[in-house]
Order: C-alpha cells, then sequence, then structure tokens
C-alpha cells in the first residue's frame, strides 16, 4: 500500500514538472516570437494581445508551479 502511494506521488509530481515545463517552453517560444515582427502597423493592438497571451502563461506556468509545490508539502504529512 506504501508503494503504491509513493507512486502516485511521484507520478503526480513529474506530471506537474512538465506541465511547469511545457508552460515555460510556451512563454519562451511566445516571447521569442514577437522579437522577430515583420509588419509595424496596429502594433499597439498586437502588443496589448501579446502582453495578455504572456500573463496568461505566466500564470499558468506560476499556477503550476505553486500546485506542485504545494502537493509535495502535503504529501510529507500523509
Amino acid at each position: 500500500m506504501f508503494q503504491l502511494a509513493t507512486h502516485r506521488h511521484h507520478l503526480r509530481a513529474v506530471l506537474a514538472h512538465q506541465a511547469a515545463l511545457h508552460a515555460a517552453v510556451l512563454t519562451a517560444l511566445a516571447w521569442l516570437r514577437a522579437e522577430h515582427v515583420r509588419d509595424d502597423r496596429g502594433s499597439d493592438s498586437s502588443e496589448k494581445a501579446f502582453m495578455v497571451i504572456l500573463a496568461i502563461a505566466l500564470g499558468g506556468a506560476v499556477t503550476v508551479a505553486a500546485v506542485a509545490f504545494v502537493a509535495s508539502k502535503t504529501a510529507l504529512f500523509q
């Protein structure tokens, strides 16, 4: 029984770390893509849209990291 609980905890931690890694990679790719703007027309609205997407991605990454941290700490007391 203890091994099954340990395996589940390990699996959750791995999945949380993978989700955080994917969010970080997507955020970095979005940032790099914004470095190479081809057309400057309408840049105000495109910059606002980029900032909103970046904020959502960053918020998701922080949320995933927080959930992984809390899950790892609460697993210590189970």
